[in-house]
């Protein structure tokens, strides 16, 4: 009990010495003023000095590795393939030989239109010519007798027709002479028709039959001879056999590939650029490649072309980027990276972009000079990843801060720790 009460006692006399020491008025407590800062202290920085040199803006763009060309080869005639002589990966020259198609029957067409051409040609120089002087002796000699035999039944149909008139012979009789009359005639003029197409020689129109029927027969003759040829299968360009899709034996058409040829001494990187960045873009444009499987290999490249329009959706072009690939280490289909680059400029001013203090819309760097650093407000041109183009507030030779200008105030002074190196 007695324990209990001093307790609370205690407790009592606690409280009322926190309340008496909370209420009371406070003293003012003056901190010391700090204490100025030494205008003397030097702050250490690392600078650079400012020179000419060469600035591009890049891209940096993902695309894809595609050959420069790449072909199915297919034959021109149908027929069994007797023989393949590549396989898939083989490298292979523009008109190299790559399979042939069986020959014997266009071997046979090819004889058959040579033929028929001999015999029209043969007609034609018998038409040129003329007539020999042996066939037209046996003309006139033939029109000499077909003349006399005429005369002949004349005669003859004259004497018989007398005896008629005194009732000495039949009429039949008569008529049969007649008959006879106009044969021969009839056999006379066919002897000196034909006795003067020989002197004369063919009739136009003969001619311009017979020259139309020799040049359809050369006609067939080409196309023969081009059906042989064809099947003969050469390769169309320089290149690796990507995929062979017959073997020897099978039955070939005109319309399913033999073999895919891929030309890759030069292949392209196939990337899209959006339409903003199109008007400074230009073909031979620089760019540098980048591919997964040679991370540390710099591919350099052209644009070679670029597409005249742009895709309604994603209002991009594609852009396709030429490149040496003579070792073909580069195959198509791979990803790649490309920087490519749509500006450049040569002999400007250059500015390491980390001196730069930007804000509220102003430019800003600090200059050394005589152990001060100066503050000076510039203008800035092309912009590329490390450096960019002064255009106005700085010249050449002047040394820029590139560290601690962040702890700077105009005219304060410095003390260089490092000045950098021009690259």
């Amino acid at each position: 009990m007695k324990k209990a009460l001093i307790l609370i006692v205690l407790l009592i006399f606690i409280g009322l010495a926190f309340y008496l020491t909370e209420m009371s008025p406070k003293k003012e407590i003056k901190a010391n003023p700090p204490t100025a800062q030494n205008r003397n202290k030097q702050i250490p920085v690392e600078t650079i000095s400012l020179h000419l040199g060469s600035i591009d803006r890049r891209l940096h763009l993902t695309g894809t590795i595609i050959s420069e060309a790449r072909v199915d080869v297919l034959s021109k005639v149908s027929g069994i393939l007797e023989k393949i002589q590549v396989e898939q990966g083989d490298r292979i020259k523009a008109n190299q030989v790559i399979a042939m198609v069986e020959r014997e029957e266009k071997e046979a067409h090819l004889q058959e239109a040579q033929a028929a051409l001999d015999v029209l040609r043969a007609r034609w120089a018998q038409m040129e010519t003329g007539a020999r002087p042996e066939e037209i002796t046996q003309s006139e000699q033939l029109v000499r007798q077909t003349k006399a035999s005429w005369e002949t039944s004349l005669d003859n149909y004259m004497r018989l027709k007398n005896l008629k008139e005194r009732d000495f012979i039949s009429q039949q009789r008569l008529d049969e002479a007649m008959l006879q009359v106009t044969i021969s005639e009839a056999e006379y003029r066919s002897a000196k028709e034909k006795l003067t197409l020989l002197r004369k020689g063919a009739r136009q129109e003969d001619r311009d039959a017979l020259l139309a029927q020799i040049r359809q027969a050369e006609a067939a003759l080409r196309l023969a001879q081009i059906h042989l040829k064809n099947t003969t299968i050469r390769a169309p360009i320089s290149g690796i056999i990507s995929k062979r899709f017959l073997d020897q034996g099978a039955f070939v058409s005109t319309t399913a590939p033999i073999v895919r040829i891929v030309a890759m001494d030069r292949v392209k990187a196939l990337v899209q650029v959006v339409e903003s960045d199109l008007a400074q873009l230009r073909v031979g444009a620089k760019a540098d490649i980048h591919v997964d499987a040679y991370q540390e290999q710099v591919f350099r490249g052209e644009v070679s072309s670029i597409s005249p329009t742009v895709d309604p959706e994603s209002r991009m072009a594609d852009v396709e980027i030429e490149v040496e690939n003579m070792d073909h280490r580069l195959k198509p289909g791979m990803f790649a990276r490309v920087n490519l680059v749509v500006q450049r400029r040569d002999g400007v001013l250059l500015l390491v972009k980390d001196s730069l203090i930007r804000e509220r819309g102003h430019t800003r760097v600090f200059v050394h000079e005589n152990g001060r650093a100066l503050l000076r407000e510039i203008s800035l041109g092309l912009e590329g990843e490390k450096y960019v183009e002064v255009l106005r507030g700085l010249r050449e030779g002047e040394e820029v801060i590139v560290a601690g200008q962040y702890e700077l105030k105009d005219m304060m002074p410095v003390r260089v720790i490092r000045r950098h190196k021009i690259p």
